[in-house]
């Protein structure tokens, strides 16, 4: 610990937790280790890189280049979105059918976004897990994650749903908040106040250069509450869990991600937002080395963000417009041959004419040409909706078509339809990752919530994509940076973490550590009640 931190933050940490440790007691564990798993939401691995290598984060890179951390790349699964990602990590779900942040759900019949503490319910419910299978199970907490994943807490998305049970568990999320207070209550209104005119003038500015305001009265509040006020709780609440022994601690910050949405993933407001957190791992890192037993603290990223290049912004259309109200075009005859396969050319079947959703979900769509519960597959959009797929591929800021073909999945790219073990062969500019492409492809068909269509944008510039949502910062595309996610981790881990594949992979090998053996925590709420009352 000598060599990453120093002795004053050493100091406060041993200080830190006699004080809090005299206020609240210790929790009941036959855990022998113990785990802090802290995600940065949506940060590319080349700026965690840069970081280390210019000191930027001054912690993170004492971690690192001490040889006390290991940092690699890692590769969770196609699509890069946070819903994914975290399905697989927290329950190890191979095949979540989770297609995006946003999309329009076939079963609900309506779109569901999963910043909707009832739309992520509805989703976490039907995932189908067994009790006991969640990383967090036997009494782990997490904080700002979308699914509660039988954590004893309820500080996560789906949590928020229930009001009445939300109330009764106050209580328990307050306890030992006023001991672990680091300002005194004016100084802390002081620094909020401070935060949040800063905030309203910044907006102000952005929105008045831009002449369009209609994400900012969202992002201010985001900025007040979740990204100021949420943090500082979340992050007070995972360092007096550390002093009462809480098993597995699961911390999301997503402030860097909130910010590259409606920034830029290299703005002066995101790159504020990664020096702020450094300070807080270092904290962190103190605490768990502090107490006893210890924790081993993991550090990853989910996704990347790339620049997004609004197709709003570029030719005054939205993706609607373009896709369902454009010239009529008609589909080239080769490109119908291939997604046919050798099957006869399908003639249109009466159907019932249903209104078109499209989903602008960042720099990829989702787009729903009908209703029904199972999606169209290739011969059904030649027969029903060629003009569609003619205007999606014959659009330049359109780089990749994907579609369902029988069993399998295809992608329109470049003029030519491509299968995953075809990938390497399709005329791709160098910005996407071909592995991520190609495994895209393969996880499509266990997806029957994603569009009919798929669609990403076209690269633009290094880094940079078309997006299709009004946003300046993207993820869940099949860039390379998108898709080259970060674990790090401490060398003397008992586990290796190298080499990732996929994200089940992660889940796996932290599970065996970790939560299998374990004898539960006594809590006062059995968790199969609360798993009840999730499901």
């Amino acid at each position: 610990m000598k060599e990453v931190i120093n002795p004053q933050l050493q100091a406060w940490a041993r200080d830190y937790v006699w004080r809090v440790g005299s206020k609240v007691g210790p929790l009941s564990s036959s855990r022998q280790r113990k785990l802090l798993v802290v995600h940065l939401d949506g940060v590319p691995k080349a700026l965690l890189d840069e970081a280390v290598r210019t000191g930027r984060m001054p912690f993170l890179s004492r971690l690192v280049t001490s040889g006390t951390y290991a940092l690699d790349g890692a590769f969770w699964g196609s699509p890069a979105s946070t819903p994914y990602f975290q399905a697989g990590f927290l329950y190890g779900l191979r095949h979540p059918n989770l297609p995006a942040y946003s999309w329009f759900d076939r079963e609900l019949g309506r779109k569901v976004q999963m910043n909707t503490p009832t739309d992520t319910l509805a989703v976490e419910s039907r995932l189908g897990c067994r009790p006991g299978t969640s990383l967090l199970s036997g009494g782990g907490h997490t904080y700002f994650s979308l699914f509660q994943a039988e954590a004893n807490n309820r500080l996560c998305m789906s949590s928020l749903a229930r009001y009445k049970v939300m109330a009764r568990s106050l209580k328990y999320e307050m306890e030992g908040i006023v001991a672990a207070r680091s300002q005194t209550p004016l100084s802390y209104l002081r620094s909020f106040g401070r935060d949040a005119w800063n905030s309203f003038t910044e907006i102000y500015r952005w929105g008045r250069s831009l002449r369009d305001w209609r994400h900012e009265s969202g992002f201010l509040v985001s900025r007040v509450f979740l990204q100021r006020l949420g943090w500082s709780f979340a992050h007070t609440k995972a360092l007096v869990d550390m002093v009462r022994g809480v098993p597995a601690v699961y911390l999301v910050y997503g402030n860097y991600d909130e910010v590259a949405h409606r920034r830029g993933p290299r703005s002066e407001l995101a790159l504020g937002e990664l020096q702020r957190v450094d300070a807080y791992l270092a904290e962190l890192y103190a605490v768990a080395q502090t107490v006893e037993p210890g924790y081993d603290l993991v550090f990853l990223t989910d996704h990347g963000h790339v620049d997004s290049h609004p197709i709003e912004q570029r030719g005054g259309q939205r993706l609607e417009d373009i896709l369902l109200r454009g010239a009529p075009l008609p589909l080239p005859e080769d490109i119908a041959r291939a997604l046919l396969d050798g099957r006869p050319h399908p003639v249109d079947e009466p159907h019932a004419p249903q209104e078109p959703v499209v989903i602008e979900s960042g720099n990829f769509s989702h787009v729903y040409l009908t209703r029904e519960l199972e999606p169209l597959e290739a011969a059904q959009l030649v027969a029903r909706h060629p003009e569609v797929l003619a205007r999606a591929m014959g659009h330049p800021d359109i780089a990749i078509v994907a579609m369902r073909r029988g069993d399998s999945a295809v992608a329109i790219i470049g003029g030519g339809v491509y299968g995953p073990d075809e990938i390497d062969s399709a005329p791709l500019d160098g910005e996407f990752s071909r592995r991520a492409v190609a495994d895209f492809l393969r996880e499509l068909p266990h997806m029957p919530t994603a569009g009919d269509l798929v669609l990403y944008g076209q690269a633009v510039s290094k880094g940079g994509t078309v997006g299709f949502a009004w946003e300046f910062g993207s993820h869940g595309g099949l860039t390379r940076t998108e898709t080259n996610s970060v674990i790090c981790w401490p060398t003397n881990l008992p586990v290796d973490l190298s080499g990732l594949s996929h994200v089940t992979q992660l889940h796996e090998r932290l599970s065996e550590v970790y939560r299998d053996g374990a004898r539960p925590l006594v809590r006062p709420e059995p968790s199969e009640e609360r798993w009840a009352e999730a499901t």
